[in-house]
């Protein structure tokens, strides 16, 4: 149980900073009281600057804690500029744009349709990552997985919100950007396990956050970003706040993966986008209708079962 609580908390906390997110770009009926937020226009490159501005708060912590997490992180690092590991760091420095890439994808998703819906289209990526593996792995599909991903593909038909609850080019907008994070997102995933064989996950963790701060403050110059001067220091604010979560989030659920068994490590999975749903619910009134709800339920079961499968055949290799 106390891994549960603890994967359960970490959930509570990437959901809360995908509610702050929200809340930067769309005024929103708190807890059915006044309405706060939007901040700024929800525009592509705003979403590229709140990137960023996560980015540079996030990478001096971990510069900080990364030692401490792992001790041969220095070593690491200095060993990835070595000629013989030419290939790991180009792996990695690949991998990290593809999470760039995804992030912001994800943020602008966050930015034009509800929190919830763009979580839960996102959060489909273990069936394309599933799939990226079979393509270049040959790691065939069980029959169990084909059916997920159908079902999968199903529910999330079924999460896209109705035409005329918002603009369609909002709508297509929002759903097309969760839908390229989810693929980009599923990509870079299958790098870095390419690169976890010869890297630790901390100094890794380390470059993916150099590569976002880098490519985020480079792509501000290629975007036009609208900011109202009063509006800069809650944004700061949010920001930070968002960027403690991620931080103390991401912390949790490394710790809670550990600590569960392999019939639980499923809810992994599925914690983070069930928890956003329900917490723009309390917090923004964000609603689903009859059929959003179905499909958040699809998606969730099929999600929960690839997890558990996979964690089942995990186990079965690592007896054998």
């Amino acid at each position: 149980m106390l891994g549960f609580a603890v994967i359960l908390v970490g959930s509570l906390c990437l959901a809360a900073q995908n509610v702050l997110l929200r809340v930067i770009f769309s005024e929103s009926p708190i807890l059915g009281q006044g309405v706060w937020g939007g901040f700024i226009p929800p525009t592509v490159g705003n979403s590229v600057l709140v990137l960023q501005m996560r980015s540079l708060l996030i990478l001096p912590v971990m510069l900080i804690l990364a030692p401490w997490f792992y001790p041969g992180t220095q070593q690491a690092l200095k060993a990835l500029v070595k000629p013989d590991q030419r290939s790991l760091l180009w792996r990695s420095l690949i991998s990290s744009t593809f999470l760039f890439l995804s992030l912001t994808f994800l943020f602008i998703a966050i930015a034009t349709i509800p929190a919830g819906t763009a979580t839960v289209l996102f959060f489909t990526h273990p069936v394309i990552t599933g799939l990226v593996s079979w393509r270049l792995f040959g790691d065939r599909p069980s029959w169990i997985r084909l059916t997920m991903t159908g079902t999968v593909l199903m529910g999330s038909v079924l999460v896209v919100p109705i035409a005329g609850a918002i603009s369609p080019d909002q709508m297509w907008l929002g759903v097309g950007a969760a839908l390229a994070a989810c693929v980009t997102y599923s990509i870079q995933g299958v790098l870095a396990q390419t690169c976890f064989r010869t890297i630790h996950p901390v100094p890794f963790t380390v470059v993916n956050f150099v590569v976002m701060a880098v490519l985020s403050t480079l792509g501000l110059l290629l975007v036009t970003i609208d900011v109202p001067a009063e509006s800069w220091g809650v944004l700061w604010g949010i920001s930070a706040l968002a960027s403690a979560l991620t931080l103390a989030g991401q912390l949790l659920y490394n710790v809670g993966i550990h600590l569960v068994s392999a019939a639980l490590m499923s809810i992994v999975a599925v914690s983070n986008p069930v928890s956003t749903t329900l917490m723009a619910w309390i917090f923004l009134q964000e609603t689903l209708t009859l059929r959003q709800g179905m499909g958040v339920g699809i998606v969730v079961l099929s999600i929960a079962i690839l997890g558990y499968e996979k964690a089942q055949q995990s186990q079965v290799r690592s007896k054998g």
